[in-house]
Parts: C-alpha cells; sequence; structure tokens
C-alpha cells in the first residue's frame, strides 16, 4: 500500500498542533533545527489549546513548577513584545495577577508557607488581608476571606491566538505545519522509528515527538507502548454577556477550597469550576472509551457557577451566560507531564501537562530542543519526568495549593 502515497522526508516529526507541539517546533526552528514537520488532525489549537482559560501563574506549591511556570512568564513577556511587528501578531499576555482567596485556616498557613517558597526562588507574592482583597477588587466578599495570596507578574492570554502566533513564527523559521493530516500509523523496525503515516502520505523520519495532549496515549500505542498513563479529563467553561461590574484589569481570582475562578475575557468574563467526576466517567478515561473524548456540556452547571459567585463575588451571579463549553485536560497520575525519550528510539514524549500546558509549554519546549539538539537537557534534567518513573513507581510529588 506505500507505493499508492508520496514518500516525504523530516529531521523531526511533530505530532499535534496544540500549543505543546507548536512551541517545540518553534522552539526547535528557533535554536537552527531544520526539516521539521508538525502534523495536526485538524486545525492549530483546535484541541484543548483553543478551550483553556489562558492562565499563566507562578503560585504553585513545589520548585519544579514553580520553575516551569517563571520559564513561561518570561517566554510570553518577550515573546508578545518581539513580535509586535510580526503579520501574525500575538495577543497580549495580560499580567494583572492572580489572586488566590483563602477560607480556611489550614489552607491559608500552607499557602503562606507556599509564598514562602515562591518569593525564594524569586517570585514576588504577596500575602494580602481580607482589606486589602477588598481595596484591590471591591465587588469581591470578603467576610469568610482569611486572607490571599497575591502575585502581580501572572496573568493570562488567548491561547488559541498565542498558539497561533507561535506556529505561524515557527513556520517563518522554516517549520512545515501540516492541518487535517491525523497520524494513522508509525513504523518502527529494529525498535527504531522509520517513518509515519497519514490517509495521504508516508513520511521517512528518524524522530517523532508525541504531544498529542489527550490523545497522547492512543499516539503511543502505534508504536507499541500500552502504558503511557495520559488520559482526559473533561472541564467546562462559561462566558458571560458583556459584563461592565469588574475592573478592565481584574485578575484571575480564585477560590482555594472550591476552585472557582474567573477572568476577563475582553467585555465579558469567563467563568469555571471543576466539574465533578463520576466513578463511570472516571473509569471510561482510564480505558480510553471514545466517549471520555466527547466535549459534552452540562448547562444545569451554571447553577452551581452562580452559587459560587453570590458567595464571593455577588455582582457576578446576576451576569447572562453568552456560552459554554468543554474541553480536556491530558491527566497523568501524578499530575506532572511526560517529557522525552521512550524504550523506542526516535519516538520522544511532550504530553500530560494535567491543566498547565499552555503556562508550562515554554520551559517544556526548551527542554526537548535540548534533548533533542544537544543530547541532554542543561536548564533543568528531564530525567525525573520519563515515561519509566510510572513503571519503577518513582513519580513526582503532586501538590496543590488546595
Amino acid at each position: 500500500m506505500k507505493g499508492l502515497y508520496p514518500m516525504t522526508t523530516a529531521d523531526i516529526v511533530i505530532i499535534g498542533g496544540g500549543v505543546v507541539g507548536v512551541s517545540i517546533a518553534y522552539q526547535l526552528a528557533a535554536r537552527g533545527a531544520s526539516h521539521v514537520l508538525l502534523l495536526e488532525r485538524e486545525e492549530i489549537a483546535s484541541g484543548s489549546s483553543g478551550r483553556a482559560t489562558g492562565g499563566i501563574r507562578q503560585q504553585f506549591a513545589d520548585a519544579i513548577d514553580i520553575r516551569f511556570s517563571i520559564e513561561g512568564v518570561r517566554f510570553y513577556e518577550q515573546f508578545t513584545a518581539a513580535q509586535r511587528d510580526a503579520e501574525v501578531k500575538p495577543p497580549r499576555f495580560l499580567q494583572y495577577g492572580y489572586l488566590f482567596l483563602v477560607t480556611a485556616p489550614e489552607s491559608w498557613q500552607a499557602m503562606q508557607r507556599h509564598v514562602a517558597l515562591q518569593q525564594s526562588l524569586g517570585v514576588p507574592t504577596q500575602l494580602l488581608s481580607p482589606r486589602e482583597v477588598q481595596e484591590r477588587v471591591p465587588q469581591l466578599r470578603v467576610d469568610e476571606v482569611i486572607g490571599a495570596t497575591f502575585c502581580p507578574t501572572d496573568g493570562y492570554s488567548d491561547t488559541p491566538d498565542m498558539t497561533r502566533a507561535l506556529a505561524h513564527a515557527a513556520q517563518q523559521r522554516g517549520v512545515v505545519i501540516r492541518d487535517h493530516s491525523p497520524v494513522t500509523g508509525i513504523t518502527i523496525a529494529h525498535g527504531k522509528v522509520q517513518a509515519i503515516q497519514t490517509p495521504t502520505e508516508t513520511i521517512a523520519t528518524p524522530l517523532v515527538i508525541n504531544a498529542a495532549g489527550a490523545s497522547a496515549a492512543l499516539i503511543a500505542r502505534l508504536v507499541g507502548i500500552h502504558d503511557l498513563p495520559v488520559r482526559p479529563l473533561r472541564r467546562q467553561l462559561f462566558l458571560t454577556e458583556p459584563f461592565a461590574a469588574l475592573p478592565r484589569d481584574v485578575p484571575m481570582v480564585v477560590d482555594v477550597q472550591t476552585g472557582f475562578h474567573f477572568r476577563r475575557r475582553g467585555e465579558s468574563v469567563v467563568v469555571t469550576m471543576p466539574l465533578p467526576e463520576s466513578a463511570e466517567e472516571a473509569a471510561m478515561s482510564e480505558q480510553l472509551a471514545p466517549a471520555a473524548f466527547a466535549l459534552t456540556v452540562n448547562e444545569q452547571f451554571w447553577s452551581a457557577i452562580q452559587s459560587e459567585a453570590r458567595r464571593l463575588c455577588p455582582p457576578l451571579a446576576s451576569a447572562a451566560l453568552a456560552r459554554t463549553w468543554s474541553g480536556l485536560y491530558e491527566m497523568t497520575p501524578d499530575e506532572h507531564p511526560v517529557l522525552g525519550k521512550t524504550e523506542v528510539e526516535g519516538f520522544l514524549c511532550a504530553c500530560g501537562f494535567s491543566g498547565h500546558g499552555f503556562m508550562h509549554s515554554p520551559m517544556a519546549a526548551k527542554l526537548m530542543a535540548e534533548l533533542i539538539l544537544d543530547g541532554a537537557s542543561a536548564t533543568l534534567d528531564i530525567e525525573p519526568f520519563s515515561i519509566e518513573r510510572f513503571r519503577t513507581g518513582n513519580l513526582l510529588p503532586i501538590t496543590h495549593l488546595l
């Protein structure tokens, strides 16, 4: 059957046109890599990257995530500044901050420890009193708030537009991007990658990077890896009608106890909260059943959002709802990504970001470029992110701000 398709070649093939795959393509090209091909099954940013909240925060509870986010902030600051005159301009990185509201004493004690760690790594996080919270965002109710943390260099951006701007910048540096090119097969011989197939062509290549997001485990099966523990987890977001009763520069506001959070999107507000996952949904996700990838929405979940809004930001509870949509996180058991080599020579992974792909893709791309072009990562050790940690039980610690 191979004779039916044209044979092309590439030095590096990236599977996935979300922010992770596009970031890797950009960083490889920026460092001089040539013959880089990116394959996207639909269109750039048509998956999770086109449906995300777009937050970029350095307020984490562990040094690994903080370091990844510091690089994310640095990169997006520099990229948006450098591309102002580009044909495809990136959206603004709105550094209005992240404001975490704390209502439980034990959480407040933990948050103070987290802030000390963040500050020790150079992140300018501040501790705020309830009065200072209300001065910053007068619409918030603070009668339950014990305190808050705020980092002024955190913020948010438009994920689909940023991904497309990165894709354009990569193309300007020689990367070839092919939309509507789903990967249907990967040829392996003697334990090494030889070629990759789409419905219309076979591409000879020695190196494939699996950046397929929530579908990464399905791509890994094409090379005989059946234990890549990346599963989809559905998240639902709501967009209000134009809403004037919040400041234009409102930070990303997050309730630590419930995960309820909101930010501006132009004239409107994006609001979300973790959607409860049933045992049946979790089982389908673990099995990678087709239903686990369905982007269904629960319209009744808006009432739960309104209830949280009444508790923390009463004006927001009366906002009119314009639309709702869902997207997929790509979860791993320790909620950290899978990066680097696998037992199949030439098959690398960059997936499993567990909701942090937009903010952590710049560091991940930098590490992957170092591994591929230099033979090892120098900025941080990439080895702890290997798929092998799930086989040996040497998982990275799960840390939450909660």
